[in-house]
């Protein structure tokens, strides 16, 4: 088939295209509608060694840092400090729903963590967010200066230098997105059921003509 041939094709079934698509585009605005707003805030906080005084301990104070920074993300959501938080913020939310909630995100050039949060509520994503980096920063002091640390090793703290604010808007549903997926679903199912739809009719012509079918 050319493209007059596809052009004809749409032109004869432009009413299934529109039907389809339509309906894809409203299943995907219902689909916002019941859907839950969740609002995210994120808490920034770095970490840096202390108690180092020449160029090579900064040196090698600055890698210790830079390989600790797997650790203190994967504490961000333990058990340890997400049971602070719960027990700070004074809610009957476990743990386990929490770190669910709770995302934490590292740089690979840079000692920086990001900590976001995703709440119902726009101020509760932010004290959240705040909460959970309050609560790593209390944790990673007492790692880092207990009496089992490894002897040598530099005092790290971490500070936060980028408190959770409260989000003006849901980061979720994302509507642009849900309405495209609607829209590219539609045009699937039209595309099935117009091909589905001369199959059949190719295959009445056929029988009408008297000619056996290929299978």
């Amino acid at each position: 088939m050319d493209l007059r041939d596809y052009l004809v094709l749409v032109a004869r079934n432009w009413l299934i295209m529109v039907v389809t698509v339509a309906v894809g585009l409203v299943a995907a605005g219902v689909m916002i509608v019941v859907a839950t707003p969740m609002y995210e805030s994120k808490a920034r906080v770095v970490f840096t060694a202390h108690d180092v005084t020449s160029g090579q301990d900064l040196s090698y104070a600055g890698n210790y840092v830079q390989s600790r920074m797997q650790t203190y993300k994967n504490l961000a959501t333990s058990k340890t400090v997400i049971d602070m938080v719960v027990s700070s913020l004074g809610g009957n939310e476990s743990a386990k729903d929490l770190a669910h909630r709770t995302s934490v995100e590292v740089s690979q050039i840079d000692t920086i963590m990001t900590i976001a949060v995703k709440d119902e509520s726009a101020k509760g994503a932010a004290k959240t967010a705040n909460a959970v980096a309050t609560s790593l920063i209390h944790i990673v002091a007492q790692l880092e200066t207990s009496p089992e640390k490894v002897r040598g090793s530099p005092t790290v703290e971490g500070v936060m230098i980028g408190p959770a604010t409260a989000s003006s808007s849901p980061a979720s549903p994302n509507k642009p997105l849900y309405l495209l997926a609607g829209l590219l679903v539609g045009l699937l199912v039209s595309v099935v059921v117009v091909s589905l739809r001369q199959a059949y009719q190719g295959a009445g012509r056929r029988e009408a003509d008297g000619v056996p079918d290929a299978s």
